[in-house]
């Protein structure tokens, strides 16, 4: 269960910094003159960060069971492929030959991290 934690904090993170970047193609609006209107103009925005915010208990629980030298290194990988991927489908970002052989070494250094640790 600790990895399924784990999962849900690296799946949220990714996430929030997908909408952080969908909303900050219009920035954020600050003429509304309501809080309902202010919400539905910085949807993807407020959306992000709270998907930031899921993210923290999520990785809260997680690393009860998993020592954080291992947590913090898949968090962080986890998130960066998964974001980088998604950078690519999504917006359409190039990515070169290194950047792939970068991802590569990620993947990697995440089995290696992982093959040790038996919570």
């Amino acid at each position: 269960m600790p990895y399924v934690y784990l999962i849900c904090a690296f799946i949220l993170n990714a996430s929030g910094n997908i909408f952080l970047k969908l909303g900050s193609r219009q920035g954020l609006v600050l003429t509304s003159t309501t809080p309902v209107s202010f919400v539905v103009s910085n949807w993807q925005f407020i959306l992000g960060c709270g998907l930031f915010v899921l993210n923290v208990p999520f990785y809260f629980l997680a690393l009860k069971y998993i020592p954080l030298s291992t947590a913090y290194p898949i968090m962080v990988g986890a998130s960066f492929v998964i974001i980088n991927m998604l950078a690519f489908l999504l917006f359409k970002e190039s990515i070169n030959f290194l950047q792939l052989i970068g991802y590569a070494c990620i993947v990697i250094g995440l089995v290696l991290v992982v093959s040790n640790v038996h919570p």
